[in-house]
């Protein structure tokens, strides 16, 4: 017998009872991967070694040559989307006194397929490199790189080189020590700079994620160093004179300023080799060690603490940091520096594989001279992850939401009496668009589309108008048991085929089990299949409809509502 609903809410239908009628949708086993990428495509060209070559990583400990192959990581690879940007910016190679970052090429290839990872295509992969990078090398990339966005787009900007810092005097006449990422010749582009030019970029993108691999200040971290081993360079110049006090972290200001809904505060992800108060470090032959760590994580082997099936900002900063404290753990003259996620940590930014059996690494040689192969015990963050979590999905589609949109989902009885009470729904949506909505029960073990659904399947809403569910057609009634239902409403430019990740009827309604959970954010985020050709005409994506259909982005709102006897 189908239920008419799962998970305390019972459908009560208005209309004459009789066969529920399917939903239309496709079967999940047709729904499959997505299609392998074209063949012939041009790739931007790399720095010393390859993605996969630099996947065989380091197990942390101090000497040559000891190396882990990641066998266990399986790190998933998000579909290639043409509406995804990146920015790459690595300077090794300084002019005059300033020291060279043999490590820097390095961070190339590292940051290529940390981009890769994230979906950005390779014709999308903008790099430049050492004499390119002057100060006002920096200004055009970064103003070119803003010029191409739409409003749909996703971007990632990358830095590798130094940092410095250096007292300047602000528009108010007022002098104040400055951060700044130091150009080819010695210039700095200055937090103030850099965070007016950012925010503009973040207006125009429905997300930014920049990660500057490069020092904030200078040698607080350092023991001694006497002795310190030349395995390690510290990425931090200040200009003759210029040096001053103990510096304002950058972006810190305005990443950290008060979030108000529909204001895109929550589109922005920073992400810092190293505190304020730190130095960051470049491994010659390898590159820095955050961003090593950071496309290690990337890459699987961070854990999926909560079972929501994404890996936000945050559980890929936790696993970086574990590989820094390991790397640096036996080196002399340094600590380990901390990673530091300001702006939304909650932002998921890759999606965590389902487990695979556990498979102890193999040692691997490197091409340093008389390497020493090393067993080496798997690494904390391959353990096992949290078993699939339906509500902690749903927390991640609504932290991964375009907050420039505005989207919300009131109820006027938020308790109900079981047996007793049926429940309404009001939702606005200020852009408008196709409406869904995905409800939790207290079981916590399957997802449910209540809507659209078998009685109801007109889920457009217009720009600025409000939609009362149910309609008349059906009711949603409180039949227990005791407990809280978490519904997330989402609004998107083009729809969505929630049979993708499995979806099944159940009554008029369909749900899925709790396994699905990286599906289903796939499928919200348009992730679950490879962007129509359309969608990669840079110019047929100025006109408005088209935009629509290739569009990722929605917006969402949460709701809970709770049954009692």
């Amino acid at each position: 017998m189908n239920r008419c609903a799962r998970n305390l809410l019972a459908l009560v239908l208005t209309c004459a009872l009789g066969i529920m009628p399917s939903l239309g949708q496709t079967p999940a086993s047709q729904s499959g991967k997505p299609k392998s990428e074209k063949t012939g495509a041009a790739k931007p060209k790399p720095g010393p070694g390859t993605g996969a070559a630099l996947l065989q990583l380091e197990d942390g400990r101090s000497g040559r040559g000891n190396l882990i192959a990641t066998t266990g990581i399986r790190g998933f690879t998000k579909p290639e989307s043409p509406m995804a940007h990146a920015l790459i910016m690595a300077i090794g190679d300084y002019q005059g006194p300033i020291p060279k970052l043999d490590g820097v090429p390095f961070d190339v290839a590292t940051s290529t397929e940390i981009a890769r990872r994230m979906g950005v295509p390779a014709g999308n992969i903008k790099v430049m490199r050492d004499g390119e990078l002057t100060l006002d090398g920096m200004r055009r990339a970064l103003d070119a790189l803003e010029a191409k966005l739409d409003g749909s787009d996703q971007v990632f900007v990358y830095y590798s080189g130094h940092g410095g810092r250096q007292k300047v005097t602000d528009d108010n006449g007022s002098e104040r020590c400055a951060e700044s990422l130091i150009s080819v010749d010695g210039q700095g582009l200055t937090d103030a700079e850099l965070e007016s030019r950012l925010k503009r970029i973040s207006q125009k993108a429905q997300k930014t994620i920049v990660l500057i691999d490069a020092c904030h200040s200078g040698g607080v971290t350092t023991r001694a160093m006497k002795g310190a081993q030349p395995l390690f360079t510290p990425k931090s110049w200040t200009p003759p004179n210029q040096d001053c006090a103990k510096p304002t972290n950058v972006l810190t200001r305005s990443a950290a300023a008060p979030k108000i809904a529909g204001s895109g505060g929550a589109n922005f992800v920073h992400i810092a080799a190293s505190r304020d108060s730190e130095i960051s470090l470049d491994q010659p032959g390898h590159g820095g060690v955050a961003s090593q760590a950071w496309l290690a994580c990337l890459a699987g082997a961070a854990k999926d603490t909560d079972g929501s099936g994404g890996l936000s900002a945050e559980e890929i900063r936790t696993c970086a940091q574990d590989r820094i404290a390991q790397k640096l753990k036996n080196v002399q003259g340094f600590l380990p520096h901390h990673v530091v996620v300001t702006g939304n940590s909650a932002m998921v930014l890759s999606y965590a594989e389902k487990e695979a059996p556990a498979v102890a690494p193999t040692a691997v040689p490197t091409a340093a001279p008389a390497p020493v192969a090393v067993a080496v015990a798997p690494s904390p963050a391959l353990a096992p992850a949290a078993k699939p979590a339906p509500l902690a999905a749903l927390n991640d589609i609504y932290n991964s939401r375009d907050d420039r949109r505005l989207v919300t989902l009131t109820t006027d009885k938020p308790t109900l009496k079981i047996g007793r009470d049926s429940i309404g729904f009001t939702l606005t949506s200020r852009e408008g668009g196709h409406a869904y909505l995905l409800m939790v029960g207290s079981d916590g073990k399957t997802f449910d589309l209540l809507f659209p659904n078998a009685f109801d399947r007109n889920n457009v809403i217009e720009p600025g108008a409000t939609l009362r569910l149910p309609r008349a057609s059906w009711q949603l009634a409180a039949e227990g048991p005791p407990g809280k239902n978490t519904l997330l409403a989402i609004v998107t430019d083009s729809p969505r085929d929630f049979s993708a990740a499995g979806l099944k009827p159940s009554g008029p309604f369909s749900m899925v089990e709790a396994v699905a959970a990286k599906d289903i954010q796939l499928v919200t985020a348009g992730a679950a299949t490879p962007a129509a050709e359309e969608c990669s005409n840079q110019t047929s994506v100025r006109n408005i409809a088209v935009k629509k259909r290739c569009s990722t982005g929605y917006a969402a709102a949460l709701l809970t509502v709770e049954e009692v006897r």
